[in-house]
């Protein structure tokens, strides 16, 4: 009893005491307290939403166009967003107990893409990340600001020192997503990041990727051994299983509904993201491949940042129809 009525003071007083370790197993539905000041917009706020429905607690955030999102601490995975139809995609398969990464919405690849030296698309994706700050005007709240550091865990899987600090923004018709990653160490490293992002279709077979992907060079992870192939189309479809990698694609990527444009999604990518990433495991009733596709802003080369140093990735995401 004494553990947890600490645990609930830590939360009320700070706001990096909404890691998980404060919130599991507690129950808690929302936690009230003294204001918290955001960093950005100098706006205090109110009550910081800790849904339960799940084993994991999220964070439900809210603009004044009633406009939400909802997100995730494990992982720091945005699983919703509703401006106002639903623009993610959770999988039928996904796991919501924090025992494997969270398979939809837009889950995390830091520091590492795929497979390599480490686990599958690193390890943020399945750490929880401290809940830094919030911004809000009351009574809705538009920002969460969340950091994830080095510890022994990820130290002994990856030993280098880093400060990863991720900013989820409402803002009146889009959401924005903004990565920095710091070079705390004393030492020089690399690494790799990307937004695995699950965006919503009411039907796969009646939408296209647009954007500078005609001339451009990817490659496709589909063929045994991947295959660098230039890209000859327009617009890219899903008609079988895609694995595409387009190096140096960037800036804004629309997946476009052709039945019903008002469920257009563009992707804006505005900084650090140079590469897009197209997914999609069509013919998996399992994963509901009916239902999304993944267009993933990427970082696929091998970004190098000295002591000190930072790198600052930013893009939107933004429904309805293209303009």
């Amino acid at each position: 009893m004494l553990r947890q009525i600490l645990c609930v003071s830590l939360l009320v007083a700070s706001a990096d005491a909404f890691g998980m370790s404060a919130t599991m197993g507690l129950g808690l539905r929302s936690v009230k307290g003294p204001a918290i000041a955001g960093r950005q917009g100098g706006r205090a706020a109110g009550a910081l939403q800790m849904m339960g429905d799940t084993p994991l607690r999220t964070i439900e955030l809210k603009n004044a166009e009633g406009h939400t999102a909802t997100v995730y601490p494990f992982g720091a995975c945005v699983s919703s967003y509703k401006a106002p139809h639903e623009v993610l995609f959770i999988r039928p398969d996904a796991k919501l107990d924090g025992s494997k990464p969270i398979s939809g919405g837009v889950p995390h690849c830091f520091p590492q893409f795929g497979p390599g030296e480490i686990q599958q698309h690193g390890f943020a994706r399945n750490l929880v990340w401290d809940v830094r700050d919030v911004r809000a005007d009351e009574p809705d709240m538009q920002q969460v600001v969340m950091t994830l550091r080095d510890n022994d865990e990820t130290m002994a899987m990856w030993p280098n020192k880093f400060e990863a600090t991720y900013t989820v923004s409402l803002e009146e018709d889009r959401m924005d997503l903004e990565l920095v990653v710091k070079n705390t160490d004393d030492k020089a490293w690399d690494f790799q990041a990307a937004l695995h992002t699950y965006f919503h279709v009411t039907d796969i077979d009646k939408c296209e990727v647009t954007g500078a992907f005609k001339g451009a060079t990817y490659l496709d992870k589909m063929q045994d051994p991947p295959k660098e192939v230039k890209e000859t189309r327009d617009a890219v479809v899903f008609d079988k299983e895609v694995d595409s990698v387009y190096k140096g694609v960037t800036g804004e990527v629309a997946l476009v509904n052709k039945v019903n444009d008002a469920q257009t999604t563009t992707l804006r990518n505005l900084k650090g993201w140079k590469d897009t990433v197209l997914w999609s495991p069509y013919g998996n009733d399992g994963m509901g491949y009916k239902n999304f596709a993944c267009v993933e802003s990427a970082a696929v080369t091998p970004e190098t940042l000295k002591p000190g140093e930072s790198w600052n990735a930013i893009c939107s995401i933004i429904p309805g129809p293209s303009k």
